[in-house]
């Protein structure tokens, strides 16, 4: 990404629920991306380190809150696996000029907790969903700044040098 560039608002925003757009009046918080870690103790060590596990990503959960619930919100709670993708543009300002770039984040999800809101007279509802992510793609103007699989052995994530780097290539090939 250009370093110049300040990004500044999300100015649109597309819901897709397994590649079926969905009316969307709400907001997508997207999971945290936390390491595992183990304590590394011993001769040498004052007290404990927590050591992060190359690729080894913790339990992801993402939060999607509406207005309203409608009934496509629902289906989200029906068993088994659903492919979220959120296509947006972000806003951005480059010296003087002001420039969009293309924001797009796919997830395979399995929903936890559907929580339908509050119903009062004239008001939202507020309605929200939960869900554990297992696969998690983001990609800002064609540059893919993460792509982890966890099901599937795969964490790429782009350094500050700009480098995709596969953290478990090397694993999967002696694995094989």
């Amino acid at each position: 990404m250009d370093t110049a560039l300040i990004p500044e608002v999300v100015c649109n925003l597309r819901c897709y629920h397994d590649n079926q757009p969905v009316p969307f009046t709400g907001d997508l918080t997207l999971p945290v991306i936390a390491r595992n870690t183990q304590e590394l103790s011993g001769a040498g060590i004052a007290g404990t380190v927590a050591v992060p596990v190359v690729g080894s990503i913790a339990s992801m959960q993402a939060t999607f809150a509406t207005r309203v619930a409608n009934p496509q919100f629902f289906t989200v709670f029906s068993g088994g696996r659903h492919t979220l993708e959120f296509r947006g543009v972000i806003q951005a300002s480059k010296n003087t000029l002001s420039v969009q770039m293309n924001f797009s984040c796919f997830m395979s999800v399995s929903c936890v907790n559907v929580t339908p809101g509050t119903l009062t007279r004239g008001g939202e509802m507020g309605a929200t969903a939960e869900f554990e992510v297992f696969d998690l793609l983001i990609v800002i103007d064609g540059v893919t700044y993460v792509d982890i699989s966890k099901l599937n052995d795969i964490c790429r994530i782009r350094n500050a040098a700009g480098v995709l780097v596969d953290e478990l290539a090397q694993s999967r090939k002696f694995l094989q």
